[in-house]
């Protein structure tokens, strides 16, 4: 018996197509693959169920360093990871533009980069680029960054 295929028109001695090609192109038209899909956490655009964020909010975008840190420390993230992007940031920048080395003891294996002024100390009016200015970034160890943190080193 010799039928006709629905989705070429071939002539074919199966029942129903002429090949798994056809029967494919056939099927995904009819019951297409769903993409299940979330919402961004901000404005509640659809993206895919996988991601949290639209590109617009995606957390990883460099930052625009006109920016105040007030549009950036909004409230909305946890408390400690208030200034995680500004951190990433400043990190960024750092390595960009120095050597890989602690600045007190030169150790080369790791370094933190840590605010000479905190970041609170700031007004929340303050754009990004004063805050992550060069000269208010400085590349320690962890010993050393302990040390800086708790008093027991002067920069």
């Amino acid at each position: 018996m010799i039928t006709v295929c629905p989705t070429c028109g071939a002539e074919t001695r199966n029942p129903r197509f002429c090949s798994r090609t056809c029967a494919a192109k056939r099927n995904n038209v009819l019951a297409p693959k769903r993409r299940p899909e979330g919402r961004c956490f901000v404005c509640g655009t659809p993206v895919p169920k996988r991601t949290r964020f639209c590109p617009l909010h995606r957390l990883n975008r460099p930052l625009d360093s006109s920016q105040p840190i007030g549009a950036i420390a909004d409230g909305s993230e946890h408390p400690a990871c208030r200034y995680a992007r500004l951190r990433q940031h400043a990190r960024r920048l750092y390595r960009a533009a120095t050597p890989y080395r602690c600045v007190r003891c030169g150790y080369d294996k790791h370094i933190e980069v840590c605010h000479k002024r905190a970041i609170t100390s700031f007004p929340s009016e303050t754009p990004i680029a004063v805050v992550n200015d060069l000269a208010n970034l400085v590349g320690l160890c962890p010993n050393c960054h302990w040390e800086f943190d708790h008093g027991l080193l002067q920069l």
